[in-house]
């Protein structure tokens, strides 16, 4: 379940061109959210909806708190936040913010110092504070819960996916704002943007190399395959821990058997800032994003995402001195794409240093692809 999920569509009668309704709105689902607070739904399991539920209230208050950007009304976070504190409870969490609704929340910022200048960034931190043992929590059920609760899918609809990038930051622009349309300004022949609608199946290699045959690509199906093949590793430049598990993987899945199966996209940016770190340290503008590019991504049905992660020991030192401090920062990082709906596995440079790590690959990826159903549908 996803934040949206909370939501339905009505007309807008507030807006009519000759006495006709013509527009539509979001709306809170209040009867669904009144039900979640009496017990569990049939539509999903209550840890699905208090991830959910979670993220959407934390957003909503950090929207009512900065920059006004939220959707519900007075009553209707009210609603909500008496749901959360029912479905974490049914969960054996507790969660008791010193407020019930918006109104409470802006009296609680005003009487604890968090007006003014720099009121922001305090809320901000104060709702990272007060939500954190939550995430905490669900991420801990989310370990001994059983394989589907960790299914649940990203929501919204793919839009493009920039990936294989193996030079420069591509610089990007949004040709159309409202549409969300981005365009590569330079940089464009050092990555590779699959922008083809993503069926319910998810991006299988038959589907990657077909798209990939379509970029007036020469020679027969064969030879396009083992070009896209050839493209995709040289992204993954002198990594060679990477390299284990792209080859493994594509050597694991070959043959014609192996179209059906997710394509293992290397060199992905899931998120992405238009300034480099050089250029946000040149003009002393703090870093807004931890990590851009994800090692790999797997697209597969139902909207589920798989990050797959290769740690080197940057991720958890400085320089040959271990360090909580970036140890922390990724592991925050990874609790932030769980709660979005990603799947998140990590792998260590050493362990795929070992002799039998392309092994230990193979038992992992048809491990993750029997709880998915891969391969059996």
């Amino acid at each position: 379940m996803q934040p949206s999920g909370f939501f339905k569509t009505e007309r807008d009668s507030s807006w009519s061109m000759n006495g006709d309704p013509w527009a539509f709105r979001e709306v809170l689902n209040s009867d669904l959210v009144a039900e979640i607070a009496k017990g569990a739904v049939e539509k999903a399991s209550d840890l699905d909806v208090a991830h959910a539920l979670t993220q959407l209230v934390h957003d909503e208050l950090r929207g009512f708190g900065t920059d006004s950007v939220y959707k519900l009304t007075n009553d209707e976070i009210s609603v909500a936040l008496r749901a959360l504190r029912a479905v974490l409870r049914r969960l054996g969490l507790e969660f008791k913010p010193p407020f019930r609704d918006f109104s409470g929340f802006h009296d609680y910022w005003s009487r604890e110092g968090m007006s003014g200048p720099g009121g922001w960034a305090a809320r901000r931190g104060y709702l990272s504070v007060l939500f954190e043992p939550i995430w905490n929590g669900l991420s801990d059920l989310d370990e001994v819960g059983d394989a589907s609760t960790s299914a649940r899918g990203v929501d919204g609809h793919l839009k493009n996916i920039i990936f294989a990038s193996s030079g420069p930051k591509p610089e990007i622009v949004l040709r159309d704002a409202v549409n969300n349309v981005v365009e590569i300004v330079k940089f464009a022949d050092r990555c590779l943007v699959y922008d083809k609608p993503l069926p319910e199946s998810g991006l299988a290699w038959g589907d990657l190399v077909t798209w990939w045959g379509g970029l007036d690509v020469s020679g027969s199906d064969l030879e396009k395959a083992r070009s896209l093949y050839r493209r995709l590793d040289s992204s993954l430049g002198d990594n060679s821990v990477e390299r284990i598990v792209f080859r493994t993987y594509c050597e694991n899945y070959r043959g014609e058997s192996g179209l059906k199966v997710p394509a293992l996209l290397p060199q992905v940016y899931l998120h992405f800032d238009p300034l480099t770190g050089a250029e946000r340290r040149t003009l002393g503008k703090p870093n807004r994003l931890r990590r851009e590019r994800m090692d790999f991504l797997l697209l597969l049905p139902d909207h589920v995402r798989i990050v797959i992660e290769v740690d080197g020991k940057q991720h958890y030192a400085n320089g040959d001195k271990a360090s909580p401090q970036e140890y922390a920062k990724m592991v925050a990082e990874d609790r932030a794409l769980r709660l979005r709906g990603y799947e998140v596995f990590r792998f260590g440079g050493y362990e795929l240093m070992q002799p039998d790590a392309p092994d230990m690959l193979r038992r992992f990826f048809a491990d993750l692809f029997s709880v998915h159903g891969i391969l059996e549908r």
